[in-house]
């Protein structure tokens, strides 16, 4: 049975938008885990805060991180990534109905405890996912994808909202 329902697209096509739209049908009572958003200045895209449904934020990549490990442009704190992703998927894990895990790219893969806790929880049938995970191939990335049990939903932006839809009308059959 498909228990892991992942939303897959280009960047900046709404994905992160989609599953906060899905959290507010279905009621944020019901959710745990964590969203990626991106930090902006005036003009452009500087970096990436890991957000917690319990409202905790912090900077996982920056243009101005000093960090050896890099994706793109961006220096990325995998220390700071682990200690805040762990803990809210491994809380709602234990307390929530729905585990938001948004996202699964390039960034948090270099993360060697996320990708296993990845494969944990979605080898799992007794919780109930929703993330995104990056549509560019990875090898762990792909893997991941091929799974049974996942279910994956292309996002484009002449499907968004009915895909948010369906997607929602899905997670409530459980």
């Amino acid at each position: 049975m498909e228990t892991c329902f992942l939303l897959t697209g280009k960047a900046r096509i709404g994905k992160s938008t989609a599953i906060k739209r899905i959290i507010q049908q279905i009621g944020p009572e019901y959710f745990g885990g964590f969203y990626t958003e991106e930090i902006r200045n005036s003009t452009n895209r500087t970096g990436f805060n890991c957000v917690t449904l319990n409202g905790e934020t912090v900077c996982i990549a920056s243009v101005d991180s000093e960090s050896s490990v890099r994706v793109g442009r961006y220096g990325v704190d995998v220390d700071a990534f682990e200690n805040i992703a762990l803990m809210a998927v491994s809380l709602s894990l234990n307390t929530k109905k729905i585990t938001v895990i948004d996202e699964i790219g390039f960034m948090q893969m270099i993360s060697a405890p996320f990708e296993e806790m990845i494969y944990e929880v979605i080898s799992s049938s007794k919780h109930i996912i929703l993330g995104t995970i990056c549509v560019d191939s990875h090898p762990s990335i792909d893997k991941i994808k091929k799974r049974s049990g996942i279910r994956l939903y292309h996002l484009s932006e002449e499907n968004r909202e009915l895909t948010t839809e369906i997607i929602a009308s899905d997670i409530l059959k459980f």
